[in-house]
C-alpha cells in the first residue's frame, strides 16, 4: 500500500513543477512530461495489482452439487480452483471501490457478492429430461416423456460467511406431492461457527440414508434405489446439530443429531409428534465427496465412508412415515427406522450399499370414517442394496445396481426386487450428462416382472 502512496507524491511534485520551468527551456519540460507519464502508467499498473489482490482475497463461492446435507465439507484436493475458472466471467467495481463482485460460470451459476463481504447469492438451476419405457407382463407396455425434475437453488451468505442459507423450489410434477402441490422443497439457515456444534434449522431432507440426502442431481444412476424409494425419510422441518469433523481428527468422524415434526415437508400438523434421527458417520481415510455418486476424480487413494443411523417417528398419520399418502382411518401409530451403509471410491471404481429397516408400532389400524369401519395395514418392511460403478474413460461409466425390498409381519409393502445396469456419459462431469440404464423390476415370481428403460439427460449451470 506504500508504493502507489509515493508515486501520487511524486505526480503531485511533478505537476507543482511544471508551470515553473521557463518556456525556453523546452527540452527540460519533455523530460519532465515523459517522466509523469512514466509515473502514470506505473500508477495505473499499481492500482490494477491492488484491484486483483482485492479479488484475490474473496474467495470463489463453494460449489455444491444440488442439495447439501453438510456446511464444513472441505473439497477434494482435485477439485480445488488453482487459477482463473475457464468459462467464468468476473465484474467488479472500477478501481476495486465500493459496489458488488459478480462472478458467473458454468456448473456454478450466477454469483454476487456485496463490496463488504456481508452478503452473497448464488443462483443456479438445473432440469432432468427423461425418457422411460416399460415392458409388463400381462399388462402391455408404456411410454413416457417427462421434465422428471426442474429446479431453482438460491444460496448464500449472510452478515458472515459462518452463517449460510439454502433454498430449493421445484416445478416438475414430480416435484411436488400429489396432494400439496407446493414447491418449496428445500429452506434452511446453518450456522458453522463451530466445529463440533454446527446448527441447522428449517425445512430439509432427514440425515439418515445417504443415497436419500445426495442430490438427485449426483447419482450415478437415472434415479434411485427402489429400496430407498420406500423406506428413507426425505424431508421435514425441524432443526439438527451436526459436525463432519468431530474433536478435531480430520474429518474422520461425524455425526448429526435432529429434531423434526414428523409429517414431512410443507406440512401442519394436527395432531402431536415429533421425529427423532441420530446419526454417525466414519470415514476412515479422511473425508472426501461422499454426497456424490461415481469417482469423477480418479482417487489415487481409497476413499471410505461407513455410516448407521436410527430414527423414531411418534405419532406419524403417514404411510411411510414422512411422506406418501395418510392413512384412511385417520389413525397414527409410531414408526422406527435403521439403516448402516457403505461408500468407497478408489481409482474410478466406487460401491455404495444401504440397508434400511421400518417398523411400525401397529400392523392393522382400524378408524371409523363416514359411519363405516375402516381398516387398513401398515408399511413395515426391510430391504437392501448395493451399485458399483467403473470410470472406462474419464468421460464414460458403466453402473449395475442389485436391490432387495421385504415386507414385515402384515405389511402393505409388497416384495420387490430389481436388477440391472446403465452407462454414463459426463460431458462436464454431473453438470452435464446423458444416461442410459435398463432394470427388470419383480416380486414373487421372476417371470412377472417388468423391463424397464431409462435415458435422461440433465443440465445444471
Amino acid at each position: 500500500m506504500r508504493r502507489p502512496v509515493l508515486v501520487t507524491a511524486l505526480v503531485g511534485l511533478v505537476a507543482v513543477a511544471c508551470p515553473a520551468v521557463g518556456k525556453e527551456d523546452g527540452a527540460a519540460l519533455e523530460a519532465l512530461e515523459r517522466r509523469l507519464e512514466e509515473q502514470q502508467r506505473e500508477l495505473d499498473a499499481l492500482r490494477e495489482e491492488l484491484r486483483r489482490a482485492r479479488q484475490a482475497q474473496q474467495p470463489p463461492p463453494a460449489d455444491e452439487p444440488g442439495e447439501p446435507a453438510r456446511a464444513t465439507a472441505a473439497p477434494a484436493a482435485s477439485e480445488a480452483p488453482t487459477g482463473p475458472a475457464q468459462g467464468a466471467v468476473e465484474t467488479t467495481p472500477a478501481g476495486g471501490g465500493g459496489g458488488a463482485a459478480v462472478r458467473a460460470r458454468f456448473g456454478e451459476g450466477v454469483t454476487i457478492t456485496g463490496a463488504d463481504d456481508s452478503l452473497s447469492l448464488t443462483i443456479r438451476a438445473r432440469f432432468q429430461a427423461r425418457f422411460t419405457h416399460l415392458e409388463r407382463e400381462e399388462r402391455g407396455s408404456a411410454t413416457l416423456f417427462e421434465i422428471r425434475r426442474a429446479r431453482l437453488l438460491l444460496r448464500g451468505h449472510a452478515l458472515t460467511r459462518e452463517l449460510t442459507y439454502y433454498m430449493q423450489l421445484g416445478f416438475s410434477n414430480q416435484d411436488t406431492e400429489p396432494d400439496l402441490r407446493l414447491p418449496l422443497r428445500d429452506a434452511y439457515l446453518t450456522y458453522a461457527g463451530l466445529r463440533d456444534l454446527n446448527v441447522r434449522v428449517g425445512q430439509m431432507k432427514v440425515p439418515f440414508n445417504p443415497q436419500r440426502v445426495t442430490s438427485s442431481s449426483a447419482l450415478q444412476l437415472v434415479d434411485r434405489s427402489i429400496v430407498q424409494n420406500e423406506l428413507n425419510l426425505d424431508r421435514d422441518v425441524g432443526v439438527q446439530v451436526f459436525s463432519d469433523d468431530l474433536f478435531g481428527l480430520g474429518g474422520v468422524l461425524g455425526y448429526a443429531l435432529g429434531v423434526f415434526g414428523g409429517d414431512g415437508r410443507n406440512r401442519l400438523s394436527d395432531a402431536g409428534g415429533v421425529l427423532l434421527v441420530a446419526r454417525v458417520q466414519l470415514t476412515p481415510f479422511g473425508r472426501f465427496d461422499d454426497l456424490v455418486e461415481a469417482d469423477l476424480a480418479r482417487s489415487p487413494d481409497p476413499r471410505l465412508a461407513l455410516g448407521a443411523a436410527v430414527a423414531h417417528n411418534a405419532n406419524t398419520n403417514r404411510e411411510r412415515s414422512t411422506f406418501g399418502g395418510t392413512y384412511a382411518s385417520r389413525e397414527r401409530t409410531d414408526q422406527t427406522h435403521v439403516v448402516t451403509d457403505l461408500h468407497l471410491k478408489w481409482m474410478g471404481f466406487s460401491l455404495r450399499s444401504e440397508a434400511l429397516l421400518r417398523e411400525a408400532a401397529d400392523e392393522v389400524l382400524t378408524g371409523t370414517v363416514g359411519g363405516a369401519t375402516v381398516t387398513e395395514r401398515t408399511r413395515s418392511a426391510w430391504g437392501y442394496f448395493a451399485q458399483a460403478g467403473y470410470l472406462v474413460t474419464d468421460e464414460v461409466e458403466v453402473v449395475a445396481r442389485w436391490g432387495e425390498l421385504r415386507p414385515l409381519g402384515r405389511s402393505a409393502v409388497r416384495l420387490q426386487r430389481e436388477t440391472g445396469g446403465g452407462i454414463n456419459w459426463y460431458v462436464s462431469g454431473h453438470d452435464l450428462k446423458l444416461q442410459a440404464d435398463y432394470f427388470y423390476l419383480w416380486g414373487e415370481r421372476l417371470a412377472d416382472g417388468d423391463h424397464q428403460v431409462r435415458v435422461q439427460l440433465q443440465l445444471f449451470f
